[in-house]
């Protein structure tokens, strides 16, 4: 399964322009939800990739960013940092409730996560992290620590 088949738009910040990135959506119009896991200037430029009223989510929104393009489009931006309830303890059982509910979705189907197809042994987690940093796993990986 892959990330086409679940309805996303795969793309590749590396190769493509900003422009060339927004004629590859519907309608060549941006799109609805952007999901942003780079951050710095792959942010930056993900604001002005969202349709009008469109959505862009990022967990590696740090720094300064200009939010222009984004307003003028109407659109919604959110940072979602995940380890804050770990590292600070505040909302940590929201943060176990969202977790339960999404092991729930993964039991009963309706969410899959992609992964890649190989399992690294904890002693081959520079390995997994290598595979990741050349992009010859471009999703996630899984490392085994039992």
């Amino acid at each position: 399964m892959n990330t086409t088949e679940l309805g996303a738009t795969p793309l590749d910040y590396t190769t493509a322009s900003s422009d060339d990135i927004i004629a590859a959506s519907p309608e060549g119009q941006g799109f609805n939800i952007v999901y942003d896991t780079v951050g710095g200037p792959v942010l930056e430029a993900s604001l002005s990739m969202t349709t009008h009223y469109g959505h862009i989510t990022s967990c590696a929104a740090f720094g300064n960013h200009n939010l222009a393009s984004s307003s003028l489009r109407c659109a919604t931006v959110s940072g979602v940092f995940v380890l804050m309830p770990m590292l600070t303890g505040n909302r940590r059982a929201h943060h176990g409730d969202i977790l339960k509910i999404a092991t729930r979705l993964v039991e009963e189907g309706k969410l899959r996560p992609i992964v890649d197809p190989r399992h690294f042994p904890l002693d081959q987690a520079i390995e997994a992290h290598d595979a990741v940093q050349d992009r010859s796993a471009n999703i996630k990986v899984v490392i085994d620590v039992i």
